[in-house]
């Protein structure tokens, strides 16, 4: 199974998140975000395997050198591909950019079957509320989708390493909110 690093929202934000997704459920639309158990997040990396417990370990480190920061989730998006995405789109600051290269960058020799979506680049930073769409429903998510005023300011409060495509923790830590 496919492995993601995901950042993780403090909880008035990951309310926000869920509450979106329980709207898509009641209107038919997809629980798919629900039905596989995960959590509102912005993902840094999909990768079919890692070098575990080397992998771990520096994830730890990694996470453990992060503060708590703000993320903007200013625009609603999708991705109509095979995979039938709506989602909102995180703004893109030098500060969510530099994490995500350090990720990559740092844990590129530990991953094997990237997932070039996530790649520096290509990737566009988001938190999914509908995938698995048809492009027939897609019209009706972002209906339902846009009933939210933007932007949503949340904070990643922690990352995690988790296995998809049904969501099961495999590490997660809290970023630190003490100095260095």
């Amino acid at each position: 199974m496919p492995f993601a690093v995901e950042m993780f929202f403090d909880e008035d934000a990951d309310k926000l998140v869920r509450d979106v997704w329980a709207e898509l459920a009641r209107a038919n639309i997809t629980s798919f975000m629900i039905d596989g158990g995960y959590r509102p997040h912005v993902t840094l990396g999909v990768f079919e395997q890692h070098s575990s417990p080397e992998f771990e370990n520096k994830l730890q480190t990694f996470i453990g050198n992060l503060k708590p920061f703000s993320i903007g989730l200013d625009c609603l998006g999708i991705f109509p591909r095979p995979e039938g995405v709506v989602y909102f789109g995180a703004v893109v600051t030098q500060e969510l950019l530099s994490i995500h290269r350090e990720f990559q960058t740092r844990f590129a020799g530990l991953m094997t079957g990237i997932r070039p979506y996530y790649l520096p680049g290509n990737w566009i930073p988001h938190c999914t509320l509908g995938y698995g769409l048809s492009l027939a429903a897609i019209p009706s998510a972002v209906e339902v989708c846009s009933q939210l005023i933007l932007p949503v300011k949340a904070t990643v409060t922690e990352i995690g390493l988790v296995e998809v495509p049904k969501h099961r923790d495999v590490l997660t830590r809290k970023l630190s909110t003490m100095q260095q």
